[in-house]
Parts: C-alpha cells; structure tokens; sequence
C-alpha cells in the first residue's frame, strides 16, 4: 500500500528505496512497483524489475503490456502479449484497448474477433475504440451485435454508445439508448447525463440538451461543460456564456474543455471583455502555462483583433505543442505582422516542433500581407522540396496570391498549370483578381474562362473581369459580360469577391 500511495504521488525513490528495504517480496510487491515505475514514466525500470522479477504471474505480463502501449511502443507490446504463458481476459482486453489508442483499430478489431471469451468490457473497449478513430457506424453496428447475443451493457457502454450517436449524428439509435438508459436506471450517473447532453446538442435538439441538464440531479464539472460546449457548438453563445456564469456561480471549478468553449464562444461574439474576465479566471486558477487552455486564449484574442495579448499567451505556455505555434504564426500573419511570423517560425524550428500543413498556410500567408516575394518563394521551395506531402491547395493559392501581389501574372498562371492536383476556381480567381489590379487582360481571360468551366455561376469571376474591361476603357467587353452574367440568371453574391475569399483559407482553425 505504502509503495503504491509514493507512486501515486510521484515519489518513485521512496518507493523504490522501501521495495527495497522489503524482506519478504510477494507477487503484488513486485506488480505494485513496477506499476508504480511505468506510472511515473520509467518504463526502462519497469522493464529491468520485471526481468528480475522471481515468478511472475498474468497481472505481471499484463502491467508490463499496458506500460508499453501507454508510450505507444505497440510492436513491443504485442511480443509481449503473444509471449505470455498465459492470457486472461483483461490481457486481451488491455491488448484491444491499446490497438485502438495508438490508431491501429483494425488490428484491435482482428484480436477482438480471435479472443476465446468476451466480457462487456471488452465490447465496450471496441466499441470505444471505433468511435474514437473515425469508425461511428461500424461502433453502433457492433453494440446492436452485442445487444443481439444478450451481453448486458454498463453505464460506461451507454457512455461510448451515446458519445457515437453523437458523432454519426444518429438520432434514431441514440434516443433508443436513452431510453434503455432510463429503463435500466442508469440516467442519475453523472458521465451518462454528459453523454446524453453531447448526443442532443450534436444532433441540434439544444432543448433537449437542457432538459437533461436541469433533469440531472447532481450536476459537476463534466455536466455544465457539456451543456455549454453544446450550445457553443450550436452557436449559441450568448446562452453558452452565461452558463459559464451560472457554473462559476455554484462554486464549479472550470476544467480546460470549460475554458476551451467558454472562449470560442467570445470568439464567436468578438466579446473581448469577456474574454478578458475569463482570462483573469484562468489565472487564478494557475491554468494559464495550460497548453489547451493557451491555445484557445490565443485564438480568442487573435479573432478579437488583440495579437499582442495573443502573444503575451503564447510566451508563458509552458509545454508548447505544434498548435500552439501555428495560433500564434496565422495569427500575426493575419494582422499584417509577417515578420513575427517569420521569427516564431525559426523558434518553432529551434524548439524541434516539427511544422505541419497548417503553418505552412500560416507563412505563405504572412509573406502575401507582407508582400514578402522571395522569403514566400524561399519557404514555397522549402516545403516542395522537403515536405511534399504537405503541400495542400491551399498552400498554391498562397503562392499565387504571393505572385500576383507583385505582378507575376504569368509565372502564378504556369504554377497553377503544373500543380500535381485538379485547380479550384478560388486558385484562378486568386489570379484573376491580381490580373484586375494590375490590368492584365490576357491572363484574366483565360483565368476566367477557367473558372466558368470549374462554376459556371460564379459571379466573382464575372464582376471583376467586367470591371477589368471597363476600367481599360473597353466599354463593349463590360457591357457584354455584364449581359452574360444576366442572361445566364447568375445573381452577385455579397462577400464573393475575393477580397473576401482569402479570408477562407484560414477557415480551417476555426
């Protein structure tokens, strides 16, 4: 007891010194210790005790399983387990669990089909493990197989079950739960309400969400944040906000996904004062060297059109992941300081955060506002010659804006010709509008002509090459795009201009 209460709490010496000072060690004194060594990160310890370890038993193999997953060291794991002398059902269940949290579902799914005997846990972990990895559907399929063989589900299966309805959007099945839920007894447990609260606010039924909520008798942390996460994914901020009041209110301590939706939802209001009141929350709290809770303050002031509080965020994270970086780079590019992107990104380099798709955006996107033509050329070559499979559409149509800024009309026009993937008509208006501002007829018609045959009715493209004729003087041109675009029904479209279709490629970090 005395050497699992010292690892609970981190103090791995002191129970490795009274492991030591044991006379008499029996099986629960070595699986004790080196649980404790692969709970306070010491795998390699945990290993060496292990291999010392006299007789070792099924929990023993088992502990050492589970330390080798959690590190995500699966082909070790997997030795291991087929190594055993024996394997008890919490083995193959721990196994299957560890398949579906290092992404390899499918080879969960293979050992889940090869077990000799299944307990509900380990339904509930494959049930689980396919929500979690994309596979919402095939997780219903496999609950209403077991249902069919009579294996009696738990509060945490009607959790799992619940939380897939919610992803595959499944209304049908997942009101069907409920109401096994309220049958079986279960909806007075606190995760259930949680699950059932996601389930409607996912499915857009908000009122239901709140019927639960106020149904729920004892209402914590995990409750109010569902609630208000739900209204925050319906846009409903303002009601999303104040329960975020009404929480802090009933003396409910606010966790990082609280926050996390709390401040998308100033976001969403552009409600810098608020956010604001929340951020002085968040210190209190001692929450503010919180990556989750960092990031989302960051976005939140960067909407909010603060980016120098973004960046006092951002410098006292203490554990910056690559979210982090990229909030901190789109957001300095997005208000025009390009060169604060172009230094985050040498620190980002220097702190071995290797970048992705999305602060590749962030750059080219900084070097465009910046009118940076050889640093965007420069970081384009970079990420074609090193990171190739991160170059996305999005990241040419940076590139074309970047050239059409200076006027490299042509040079953007055969980039877009050599692309490996198909051209979207926002790339070629992205080039028709820098052919308008810099008066390039030739380019933009046949920029145009690309688009009409990608959207027809793009009315983008018909605005600005009409207003291209018509300030070259070139009335008849004007006035006979202008009767095409009638005579075709096609109806300008507010915010279609591309001034405003730049604003999208961002969209993504929303």
């Amino acid at each position: 007891m005395m050497i699992v209460a010292y690892a609970k709490n981190n103090m791995l010496d002191d129970a490795l010194m009274l492991f030591d000072k044991m006379t008499v060690r029996d099986a629960i004194s070595w699986n004790s210790m080196i649980k404790g060594c692969v709970d306070c990160g010491e795998l390699c310890l945990a290993r060496r005790l292990f291999d010392e370890m006299p007789e070792r038993n099924v929990v023993s193999w088992t502990t050492m399983v589970n330390g080798y997953l959690k590190f995500g060291r699966v082909e070790v794991a997997e030795s291991l387990f087929w190594d055993m002398p024996e394997r008890d059902i919490a083995a193959w269940n721990a196994m299957i669990h560890g398949y579906c949290g290092n992404g390899r579902v499918e080879e969960g799914l293979k050992l889940f089909e090869k077990m000799p005997c299944r307990n509900v846990i380990s339904w509930t972990a494959m049930i689980g493990g396919l929500d979690q990895n994309g596979k919402s559907e095939e997780a219903l399929l496999l609950f209403r197989k077991m249902m069919a063989l009579d294996v009696v589900p738990t509060s945490s299966t009607f959790a799992c079950v619940l939380t897939a309805c919610a992803n595959a959007m499944d209304f049908n099945v997942g009101v069907q739960v409920h109401s096994h839920v309220f049958k079986l007894g279960y909806y007075i447990d606190e995760f259930i309400s949680a699950s059932m609260i996601s389930f409607y606010s996912n499915c857009k039924k908000v009122k239901n969400a709140h019927q639960i909520f106020s149904e729920t008798l004892s209402k914590n942390v995990v409750i109010w944040t569902a609630l208000l996460t739900g209204y925050d994914l319906n846009s409903k901020h303002e009601a999303a906000l104040r329960v975020f009041s009404d929480m802090i209110k009933t003396d409910i301590l606010p966790n990082q996904s609280t926050f996390t939706s709390a401040l998308n939802s100033c976001r969403g209001l552009k409600a810098i004062d608020m956010g604001k009141e929340i951020h002085a929350i968040v210190i209190r709290l001692g929450l503010e060297t919180d990556v989750f809770v960092g990031n989302s303050l960051i976005v939140m002031y960067n909407e909010c059109g603060n980016i120098s509080d973004a960046v006092a965020v951002f410098e006292k994270i203490n554990n910056k992941n690559v979210a982090s970086w990229n909030s901190v780079i789109v957001g300095s590019s997005q208000h025009g300081q390009g060169m604060w992107a172009l230094i985050f990104f040498n620190q980002m380099i220097r702190a071995c955060v290797d970048p992705d798709e999305i602060t590749f955006t962030g750059l080219l996107s900084a070097c465009s506002h910046s009118g940076m033509l050889q640093k965007g050329r420069c970081f384009f070559e970079y990420i074609h010659l090193y990171k190739p499979m991160a170059l996305k559409l999005q990241h040419y149509t940076c590139m074309v804006d970047i050239l059409g800024r200076w006027g490299k009309l042509e040079e953007a026009e055969k980039l877009i010709k050599n692309m490996p993937m198909k051209a979207n008509s926002m790339i070629w208006l992205a080039l028709l509008s820098a052919c308008r501002m810099h008066s390039n007829i030739e380019v933009a018609e046949r920029a145009a002509r690309s688009i009409f045959d990608l959207e027809p009715d793009c009315s983008a493209a018909y605005v600005l090459l009409s207003n291209l004729y018509a300030s070259a003087g070139r009335w008849t041109d004007a006035s006979r795009i202008r009767m095409e675009m009638q005579q075709g029904g096609v109806v300008k479209q507010p915010g279609s201009s591309w001034v405003n279709l730049k604003g999208r490629k961002h969209e993504f970090l929303s």
